[in-house]
């Protein structure tokens, strides 16, 4: 796959560990929602990130989560921020969005995941697809709903999209789903043999939520996650 070099376009903090990144590429690119991209840092040395907007701008989005500690993403950043250029793979991945299929979806992200189920969401707007839709997004503490405003305009907006925030320590005053976020999707649903899921987020996580899913009658043919693709 021949790399696309990309303008940045611009690098937002949206919190203490995440940007948001505008790239332009400087020719024309296709991918589907859901599909990632491998930034080419150097001979052998690819790092793969969710491409968070769907196919609908000539702009690619990025959330990366980025510290002084997790150097994988942070010399991302670096590059980035020094080059004012970057060189990356386009349209990676099998986990996209099915958009012929009528079966009800469930999204399920861990964290920086969002970005994934972000862009399955703006392409199932944008087609104005009708399947029920329910988002299970789980994070560590609240202040890590970065994006949670839009995620709740979208459910506010659209009748059969469903969003359901899950924390996993929770302050005393929340009221919400607690937990594990795999496990809010198995208390909600008892039988997910009639589901589409798409799962993003740690590979471990990933993992165990697929074999619960199955156990719970969820197709194996019907979760989708490029982390399968690595475990």
């Amino acid at each position: 796959m021949q790399p696309v070099t990309c303008t940045i376009k611009s690098i937002e903090k949206l919190n203490d560990f995440l940007y948001r990144i505008l790239l332009i590429p400087t020719q024309a690119v296709s991918y589907k929602a859901g599909q990632y991209l491998s930034v080419v840092m150097g001979e052998g040395d690819k790092r793969h990130f969710s491409i968070a907007n769907a196919p609908l701008t000539n702009e690619i989005e990025l959330h990366i989560g980025a510290t002084p500690e997790n150097s994988y993403a942070m010399q991302v950043i670096e590059k980035m921020q020094s080059d004012g250029k970057v060189d990356v793979e386009i349209a990676k991945g099998d986990a996209y969005l099915r958009e012929d299929s009528k079966r009800p979806i469930i999204l399920m992200a861990g964290g920086t995941g969002f970005s994934y189920v972000k862009a399955l969401l703006e392409q199932i707007v944008h087609l104005q697809l009708e399947n029920p839709v329910y988002l299970y997004w789980g994070v560590k503490e609240y202040s890590h709903f970065y994006f949670e405003n839009e995620a709740v305009a979208w459910a506010e907006k659209h009748t059969n999209i469903h969003f359901h925030p899950v924390i996993e320590l929770p302050e005393a005053q929340w009221q919400g789903h607690q937990g594990y976020v795999h496990q809010a999707v198995l208390n909600e649903f008892d039988n997910l043999s009639g589901f589409d899921i798409y799962i993003v987020g740690r590979f471990e996580m990933a993992k165990i939520a697929r074999e619960d899913f199955v156990k719970q009658g969820a197709l194996p043919d019907h979760i989708f996650g490029d982390a399968f693709a690595f475990i």
